[in-house]
């Protein structure tokens, strides 16, 4: 294939857009569309060669699977094994827990599965996860190993079933399929190859759709091309960010593109010398030669350096980080990358190295085999616990701590089957619902410990609100995507369950916060339905920068999480938070932690603890099961018949 110095400049706008991205460079906001780009453009370009050396009848798929090795695994391996040393130095044995799980994934093209069954990408979590940027190299492994043979089969249908239209196909309806599926499990959209073969389908579609444009070739058409593919592409970078369902529809900014501008370079004509400056300047070209090692070593950079001095980062810190990512692009992709793989000097020609000759592929698995051994031995070996002898919490601990939350649910009586339910008394006097975000089973713990131990009263566990995905409020109803979540939502507007409800407990994590608009919906409905009951909100807490458990293994205390230098949130102005005035208009009663637990409101002098040494919380802000049920005996102390006095009226 001829060498196109365009696909290198449009490269270096697709990995300086996420590196900036992850460097908190302000309008860079929506950089992380930049691996949407190399999606097309991989797509385009693996289609390709496989279509060129397949005409030419030299395709065979152990060469085309020894030149991806060659290309990709190398680097990425050199990559893993230089994070893993400097995490084995530095991260907490938790932490290294969930690090070498990610590296063993990564090293099996998988981790885009982990990371989708961790949590969400925009998470604060996620900023301390070193190999999440490899999600993206496991989804395009993923799609390396049946899309050859797809392309094949195409290719001899093509009498039949035109090339063009099948491709047309597979990148409108898997369009459909991500821009659907993303209201039902954004997070599934994200990360998974299903949701996002449409990319890779796009780039793909170019090779027949170029033939058709040139036909009724416009001699303006390739500078239209070329500047609304730019113009796509920075808008994206410049007005997408966490606060949009991506990838939905947003993602069909930088598909459309980045197809549009590597279409630009398939025709003839002129293109404007401004863009050739933009994409063919030398800076550019060595940029997109250099941007596969660049893209692997900015983000392990970056999150072992917040990992050891803090998730904030400065002017001069992103300055170093961006000076390190440059040195360390140069070592990898000169010390590695490009020793395994070159092309011919102006680049039109694959040139495998003859390193390791014909055992090349077997010396490269057993390498990853044997970081893959080491780096599992981190992950079941309690994160090399040893290399901090006086840890005050184990991983097991920790583990052992954050699923002990969940216990409760066991013997909940659960909205969706309250009227089967064994554990639901509905002959109770009181009848009260626990409504909210994850902090719902904090909400729970706290009132089933104290206020709602009595036997006249009935709990019933809503579920979850803050789970269901594109929830919204539509003709008068609560929709989502979410099947479950939508039987939760009938169940509680059946006119016989909600008529039955006295009170409802609001627990969330900084209940009046602006993204609660949901929930304030949520119980105004409710009360317009039935006057008579109660709205309580259950006041936020604390929320650490980090998890707790990680500032309790660094100080051997938990006082460290009540520090200012290690919280995000505390509740000891409620009435700052936006929403606040809203919620006050619909409540009947304010549950105070903070008054219940900090000495004159004051963080320092909160409780991070129980009687019995058991940590306030593990995480960032969900209270241990422990923390929860204390809190709650406390406050009934205080407020023994609050839930009865509110009833009576």
């Amino acid at each position: 294939m001829k060498y196109r110095a365009d696909i290198d400049g449009l490269r270096a706008i697709s990995v300086l857009s996420v590196v900036l991205f992850h460097l908190e460079i302000p309008g860079f906001q929506g950089g992380f569309v930049g691996v949407d780009v190399f999606f097309v453009i991989s797509g385009y370009l693996i289609t390709s060669i496989i279509k060129h050396k397949y005409e030419n009848h030299d395709f065979k798929l152990s060469e085309f699977y020894a030149r991806r090795i060659r290309r990709l695994v190398p680097p990425l391996i050199a990559t893993i094994a230089a994070t893993f040393v400097g995490a084995a130095f530095i991260m907490t044995p938790f932490d290294m827990v969930a690090f070498s799980r990610s590296a063993v994934a990564a090293l099996f093209s998988l981790s885009n599965i982990v990371f989708y069954l961790e949590s969400g990408y925009w998470d604060t979590a996620s900023e301390l996860k070193p190999l999440l940027h490899t999600w993206s190299l496991g989804v395009e492994e993923q799609f390396y190993l049946f899309w050859p043979a797809l392309i094949v089969v195409l290719l001899n249908l093509r009498r039949r079933v035109a090339f063009g239209i099948s491709l047309t196909v597979i990148s409108l309806l898997g369009a459909l399929l991500c821009i659907w599926f993303t209201g039902i499990n954004q997070s599934a959209a994200f990360y998974l190859l299903p949701f996002r073969i449409f990319q890779f389908a796009v780039g793909a579609l170019l090779i027949p759709l170029t033939s058709i444009v040139q036909k009724r070739y416009l001699p303006r058409f390739p500078q239209i091309a070329l500047w609304s593919g730019l113009f796509c592409i920075v808008v994206s970078v410049t007005s997408l960010g966490d606060d949009k369902a991506f990838p939905g529809y947003a993602v069909l900014w930088p598909t459309i593109g980045a197809a549009l501008v590597l279409l630009s370079g398939t025709l003839p004509g002129e293109r404007p010398a401004s863009a050739l400056v933009l994409l063919q300047n030398p800076l550019s070209i060595w940029l997109g030669r250099v941007s596969y090692s660049m893209y692997l070593v900015h983000w392990p950079l970056i999150v072992l350096f917040r990992y050891y001095h803090g998730l904030e980062l400065t002017s001069v810190d992103q300055i170093v980080l961006a000076t390190s990512t440059l040195l360390a692009t140069c070592v990898l992709h000169y010390g590695v990358e490009h020793r395994f793989y070159q092309r011919d000097a102006d680049g039109s020609t694959e040139k495998p190295q003859p390193l390791f000759g014909k055992h090349f592929v077997p010396y490269t698995f057993a390498t990853a085999g044997l970081v893959a051994i080491i780096a599992a031995s981190a992950w079941k070996g309690d994160g090399w616990a040893w290399r901090f002898p006086s840890l005050s919490l184990t991983t097991a601990q920790i583990e052992q701590g954050e699923s002990e939350r969940f216990r409760p649910v066991a013997t909940a009586c659960l909205l969706q089957n309250a009227k089967s339910n064994r554990h639901c008394n509905f002959e109770a006097k009181i009848q009260v619902m626990v409504l909210g975000n994850s902090h719902e089973l904090d909400g729970y713990s706290f009132i089933s410990a104290g206020l709602g131990s009595a036997a006249d009263i009935n709990l019933i566990l809503f579920g979850e609100a803050g789970k269901c995905a594109d929830l919204h409020f539509d003709s008068g109803r609560f929709t989502t995507s979410d099947e479950q979540c939508q039987k939760r939502f009938n169940a509680l507007f059946d006119p016989e369950v909600i008529s039955r409800l006295d009170i409802v407990l609001y627990a969330a994590n900084i209940p009046y916060g602006e993204n609660k608009d949901i929930f304030l919906s949520i119980l105004q409905t409710i009360k317009s339905i039935n006057a008579k009951i109660k709205i309580v909100t259950l006041g936020g807490y604390i929320n650490t920068l980090r998890p707790c458990s990680y500032y309790i293994n660094q100080t051997n205390t938990t006082d460290s999480c009540a520090l200012p230098e290690n919280v995000s949130y505390f509740e000891d102005n409620p009435e700052d938070q936006p929403l606040f005035n809203k919620f006050r208009a619909i409540e009947s009663h304010y549950i105070d932690r903070v008054e219940l637990l900090c000495k004159n409101r004051v963080l320092q002098t909160c409780r991070t603890r129980t009687d019995d040494g058991i940590p306030a919380f593990y995480d960032r802000h969900h209270n241990s099961l422990e923390f929860a049920e204390m809190s709650g005996k406390m406050y009934a102390l205080k407020y023994p018949h609050l839930l009865q006095d509110l009833t009576k009226h």
